[in-house]
């Protein structure tokens, strides 16, 4: 039997190119089992070579990319090049990524008309509102050691990189804040109502049948005849005490003030 040797494939990628001792060159077509085999082969060969080389095992590498290592975390603690973490990194890395999605789509409540708010939409909305573009915000996720997922949103805000975490339960599909970014985030801003005052004139309170006090008007002739009465009669008139100056309650900065340096805009 004559031994051939491959040097190459034709262009169309249909037959296999092979050479003789001699150097005549036969053809070999490419079918779907010839494939199949060359692909097992070749995948056989990939993982022998993984294993020898690496210090952990592939599912060991994926295990800690879902736990949320990055690739060259674990290419370092493997003995291996990030290229080949990233044979196995693929499919866990898009794991996350729909983790993430999934809890951005989890309903934290509803707005004043009824309708259902979604995380995502939400902190995106409050976000925006100080000036936060939606492109800057990067959701990501990955697994706990207590099986359950941690989501975390990172922006920029104020100069700063920041983030905030939430704890992700996909069966209950429930989210609670795991640190106060995330609890701000999530707060409902409310302002107290305010009921507007008007100056009201000495005719309506002296018309109102519903108080027993003098007009204001009255009051205050009252007062001044009185005076001149003390000051015809020689008598000093001692001057009332100052009244003392209240402290000025010392202002406590908002969320707002600390995150951005400024506060929230009317």
């Amino acid at each position: 039997m004559a031994d051939l040797r491959l040097v190459g494939i034709t262009d169309d990628g249909a037959r296999l190119i092979l050479e003789r001792a001699d150097g005549e060159r036969e053809h070999v077509v490419v079918d779907e089992r010839l494939r199949s085999l060359l692909l097992r082969r070749s995948t056989s060969a990939t993982q022998t070579q993984i294993d020898l080389e690496s210090r952990l095992t592939p599912r060991e590498i994926q295990t800690r990319i879902r736990s949320g290592q990055s690739m060259q975390e674990v290419a370092e603690a493997a003995g291996i090049t990030v290229e080949r973490v990233e044979r196995f990194a693929g499919p866990i890395l898009h794991e996350r990524e729909h983790i993430a999605q999934e809890a951005a789509k989890v309903s934290v409540g509803r707005d004043d008309h009824g309708a259902v708010m979604l995380l995502g939409e939400l902190v995106g909305q409050r976000l925006e509102e100080r000036g936060v573009p939606r492109g800057g915000m990067q959701w990501d996720a990955w697994r706990r050691d207590d099986g359950g997922w941690e989501v975390r949103l990172d922006y920029v805000a104020g100069g700063k990189e920041r983030s905030a975490e939430w704890v992700y339960d996909p069966a209950r599909r429930t989210m609670t804040a795991d640190d106060d970014e995330a609890r701000w985030l999530l707060e409902e801003e409310s302002g107290a109502a305010v009921t507007p005052l008007r100056s009201v004139p000495a005719d309506e309170v002296a018309d109102d049948p519903a108080t027993d006090e003098p007009p204001v008007e009255a009051t205050v002739k009252s007062g001044t005849q009185e005076a001149i009465d003390t000051l015809l009669k020689g008598r000093e008139t001692v001057p009332d005490s100052p009244p003392t100056k209240r402290k000025k309650k010392a202002s406590v900065p908002s969320w707002d003030e600390i995150l951005f340096g400024s506060r929230k805009p009317e």
